[in-house]
């Protein structure tokens, strides 16, 4: 009885029962991994996207690009917090800036992000997707 549980379980977390491997397959796979760095590389551009505040600042510049002052106005929050938010969407190498004058103007540096932001919108609204 006890195994019949334990097997339910494995099967519903999507663990394999035993610990088999197929070398080809293995094999297959390993020539698709990336180098470490790149792997670290994506891995810090995701990490500066999982943030709300991010999301809502890429998707103004989506439009044109705006000066700090307009990102705080428009998200609702101090300009001190604003730039720490875009300061670190600077260091993902997501947007840039110019200065005019005293003000500091910011835009997408490329347009791949709103790729994968108009993914995820679509991954989320399109409902369920069965397997």
């Amino acid at each position: 009885m006890a195994r019949k549980v334990v097997r339910a379980e494995a099967q519903a977390e999507g663990r394999c029962e035993t610990f088999l491997f197929d070398e080809d397959r293995v094999t297959r796979a390993r020539t698709s991994m990336l180098d470490a760095d790149v792997v670290r590389d994506v891995s810090d551009t995701f990490k500066a996207l999982a943030n709300e505040t991010r999301v809502r600042i890429l998707r103004a510049l989506r439009q044109e690009e705006l000066c700090v002052c307009d990102l705080s106005k428009l998200l609702g929050l101090s300009v001190s917090a604003t730039s720490h938010q875009l300061q670190a969407l600077r260091r993902a190498r997501i947007v840039r800036y110019r200065m005019a004058g005293k003000l500091a103007y910011y835009s997408l540096r490329d347009h791949f992000v709103l790729t994968l932001l108009d993914a995820g919108v679509q991954h989320v609204t399109e409902g369920e997707v069965s397997e």
